[in-house]
């Protein structure tokens, strides 16, 4: 059995090898550099921050109201008659908030995503154009460590930034 387990890993290791050997020219994309610096990945974001700039505003005026009422509460200056049900009040609003901002992250981040899909799509046809262009056997994203000499991220972001929107 064990003679068997040392002759297989044997094997899988000389086909990694081969395998390995066979790649000429490598390839790196670091995703993220290129979600925040390409043209397209800029102009998603400005969309979005335009899109939602209205319900940050509700979120900040709710929070704001909010404030305001926990310092009258602490202040002592609300009449012990009204204290518990400002404190109360307090509460709901604090509630209220936590649900919208709530809410909001989560419509934030199905949009982006959303709208970060069609880049990732728009990138990786970039990207397979550019290896079958440029001759390259293996392209890799987001890896833990990968040498400078393999990063072609800038290449892809000036490719991506070239085309028409």
């Amino acid at each position: 059995m064990f003679k068997k387990i040392v002759l297989t890993f044997a094997a899988v290791l000389s086909c990694s090898f081969v395998w390995a050997e066979s790649i000429q020219k490598l390839g790196f994309i670091d995703t993220s550099r290129v979600y925040q610096q390409s043209v397209q990945a800029q102009s998603i974001q400005k969309v979005l921050d335009k899109e939602f700039a209205p319900f940050q505003k509700k979120l900040q005026a709710m929070q704001t109201e909010g404030l305001k009422l926990k310092e009258a509460i602490e202040s002592g200056k609300v009449p012990a008659a009204e204290r518990e049900a400002k404190i109360k009040q307090m509460l709901q609003m604090d509630e209220q908030y936590k649900e919208a901002a709530a809410k909001l992250a989560e419509d934030y981040n199905l949009r982006r995503n959303e709208e970060f899909a069609s880049l990732q799509q728009n990138a990786n046809k970039v990207i397979i154009e550019m290896a079958r262009k440029e001759g390259y056997d293996l392209i890799i994203q987001d890896a833990i460590f990968v040498n400078s000499k393999f990063d072609i991220t800038d290449a892809v972001i000036k490719a991506l930034n070239a085309q028409k929107q």
